[in-house]
């Protein structure tokens, strides 16, 4: 597994680029919306096992997920608490801020503090155990397929506590990674390497050029449900999905190894976490220089970034590093 881990982690290291990126407010950004957030979801169906037990699977995941979601959450409510006195702004109403912590967990009620981001935690944490619960108790890969979606259209229409409807939502995405990881990775039961180069490359350039012909790049903000179709939404991401496969898959073939693509491709929990914070500094930076655009702040969040990935590294395992 050794090669897979190498062009995952480059995929990683894509997609986390695309999110600092697409918060940045660069020319991109649209069109990064439109699946960065469903390429994490997929990948994080790449490697879930269903045959742990579930206890264990909520035990690592809650110290993973939601251990990591409680520690920041708190830490930017401390910070936005503190941005808001020494800017003489109005204060954060603390008791809606802790039920949206505790309570809801989900970006609509976390908007209001650095905490927005935080809701993918929560949301993961509850798919992942979706995902387990039906793939564990269901083998007929077309009714896993039908439940699946049935949960991804309930999640439009109930807003649940606790990032359930995002939760909801997430399945399913989840399974189409599972499921593209495992037709890609297991070809002793499938011939496909066969007609991999045209699944993972013709077929997508297909759908991604008619889709762009006729709709244009679609919408689509999984933070707040909002799919501007949800069939063409689906086709596009994971249209793309396979098409940076393919590129990622051609240089880990040629055995191209990049240290800093590992080590942010290992670090994508915290750099996910803390971007928000470097894209704020490097925006107050850009604003007084008054030069230099989305392109220096996009540089300025990346170098500071850079450096929490180093202390990451250097504390691996001591205080809140531990967890991410």
């Amino acid at each position: 597994m050794n090669s897979n881990i190498n062009w995952v982690s480059g995929l990683k290291f894509f997609g986390i680029i695309a999110v600092i990126l697409g918060h940045i407010n660069s020319p991109l950004s649209s069109f990064i919306f439109s699946w960065h957030m469903p390429l994490f979801f997929m990948i994080s169906g790449f490697f879930i096992k269903t045959d742990d037990n579930i206890k264990g699977l909520i035990f690592k995941d809650c110290k993973r997920l939601m251990i990591p979601y409680f520690i920041f959450s708190s830490l930017a409510l401390g910070i936005t608490s503190l941005k808001l006195w020494a800017l003489n702004r109005e204060a954060l109403t603390y008791s809606d801020e802790l039920v949206a912590i505790f309570f809801w967990m989900d970006y609509k009620h976390l908007i209001e503090t650095y905490a927005f981001v935080l809701w993918f935690l929560p949301a993961l944490f509850f798919a992942r155990i979706c995902y387990y619960i039906i793939m564990r108790n269901i083998s007929n890969v077309l009714l896993q397929l039908c439940l699946f979606i049935l949960l991804f259209l309930i999640s439009f229409q109930i807003q649940l506590p606790f990032a359930l409807s995002n939760a909801m939502n997430s399945a399913l995405w989840i399974f189409i990674g599972s499921i593209l990881f495992s037709a890609l990775e297991r070809d002793n039961k499938v011939n496909f390497e066969r007609y991999y180069p045209a699944f993972t490359l013709l077929f997508p350039i297909m759908i991604v050029v008619v889709i762009y012909t006729y709709w244009g790049i679609p919408k689509l903000d999984m933070s707040s449900l909002k799919y501007d179709n949800k069939i063409i939404n689906v086709l596009w991401a994971v249209s793309l999905f396979l098409l940076f496969i393919h590129l990622l898959k051609q240089y880990t073939d040629k055995k191209i190894s990049y240290k800093l693509i590992e080590q942010w491709g290992r670090s994508t929990m915290i750099l996910f976490i803390l971007h928000p914070y470097t894209n704020n500094i490097s925006h107050i930076i850009v604003e007084k220089l008054q030069f230099g655009g989305w392109s220096l702040k996009l540089f300025i969040s990346l170098f500071l970034l850079q450096l929490l990935v180093m202390i990451k590294k250097h504390f691996s395992n001591r205080w809140i590093f531990k967890y991410v």
